[in-house]
């Protein structure tokens, strides 16, 4: 998807020009005020913004185009949406079929996914917060939508609740191959689903790349952040049910995970964050940490002027079965290793660190 935009409005200016994946998931992330609902608004055709804007191959907005915003097949979910109170759960799941294009979803099939199914008879005003987001977010998935596009709309929820919705998103979206372009300045959030980035600063997207790539550059916030991390994909391969661990391989690395066993032969996603790894010149066969991988050192960055690293903290960038692994260690620590780029060294992991996304 590309798009090239401008428009101003009350002071702001927009002037971005993007282009993203037309498959999987992609963040508009930055800071407060940087322009990211205005950019998403003006893709969906809500803020008269000219330029143009190309999906999938074929124009929906150009010097003299410009596709209505409800032929776009374009769902969009604000996190000022809200059921209809007056109409029944299964009363707002069918309304927006009336919009939806041939070959959508079944509305019990969607009920289902989820959770719905038992409060299909019920006033929709009377559900829970977390309900009412799950049915706000089934409501517009049953527009099947060539684009899903989302705009904060799990920021009310608890953790607990914005888990569960993430993850059912998440495999919705994957399993029906559906394209999503989302607002996010939650890091858990945009480390949970995001494929690929758009960094904006004051209307403009300074930085468009995979998630890792951003996750790591230097110019952005994200690796000098205490959650700093890295987003990996791994293959269930076998459960160790005596100790409650589920086997996963990235590559030829192997990797241990607790938890309930997971399906042998899905992927899952794993956030590997800095902090809980430590580094060794030697492997350690007698440490209690599971996984110790070999890996090679990329790059050290030690805190100084040029750095917005905390003071005493080094971030040790390895290659790690091809891919790219962010480490912080202490200075103390690092000057002890000895470590130079083209060094190898063993990465140990704490199995509990290891975040199933």
């Amino acid at each position: 998807m590309k798009a090239v935009l401008e428009h101003a409005k009350g002071g702001f200016t927009l002037n971005a020009k993007a282009e993203w994946p037309d498959r999987g998931m992609t963040v508009i992330a930055g800071p407060s005020g940087a322009g990211k609902t205005s950019f998403l608004r003006a893709v969906l055709g809500l803020e008269c913004a000219t330029g143009q804007i190309e999906f999938a191959g074929k124009l929906i907005q150009g010097a003299e185009h410009f596709m209505p915003v409800h032929q776009r097949q374009i769902a969009w979910v604000s996190q000022h949406d809200d059921v209809f109170m007056h109409l029944s759960v299964s009363e707002n799941l069918a309304f927006a079929t009336r919009f939806a294009a041939p070959g959508g979803p079944v509305l019990v099939d969607m009920a289902e996914r989820f959770g719905l199914s038992s409060h299909l008879g019920q006033n929709a005003g009377t559900l829970s917060g977390g309900q009412k987001q799950r049915l706000i977010l089934a409501r517009a998935l049953m527009s099947h939508p060539r684009l899903l596009a989302l705009d904060e709309p799990f920021g009310a929820l608890d953790a607990e609740a914005r888990h569960d919705l993430l993850g059912l998103l998440h495999s919705y979206c994957t399993a029906q191959n559906l394209p999503v372009l989302f607002v996010s300045h939650d890091f858990d959030t945009l480390t949970r689903l995001a494929d690929f980035m758009l960094y904006m600063e004051e209307g403009r997207v300074i930085a468009q790349a995979p998630l890792n790539a951003c996750l790591l550059d230097k110019s952005l916030p994200y690796r000098y952040r205490e959650e700093a991390c890295v987003v990996m994909n791994a293959l269930v391969q076998g459960y160790d049910a005596e100790h409650g661990l589920n086997r996963l391989s990235i590559g030829s690395a192997q990797l241990v995970v607790p938890g309930a066993a997971l399906p042998i032969g899905i992927s899952v996603r794993l956030r590997l964050r800095g902090g809980d790894i430590s580094l060794s010149r030697t492997r350690h066969e007698d440490s209690s940490v599971l996984n110790i991988l070999s890996a090679l050192v990329i790059t050290v960055e030690h805190a100084n002027g040029q750095s917005a690293l905390t003071p005493g903290s080094v971030n040790v960038t390895l290659a790690l079965n091809g891919g790219p692994v962010l480490v912080r260690i202490t200075e103390k620590s690092a000057r002890a290793l000895n470590l130079d780029a083209g060094d190898t060294v063993y990465a140990q992991i704490k199995a509990s660190a290891l975040v199933s996304g």
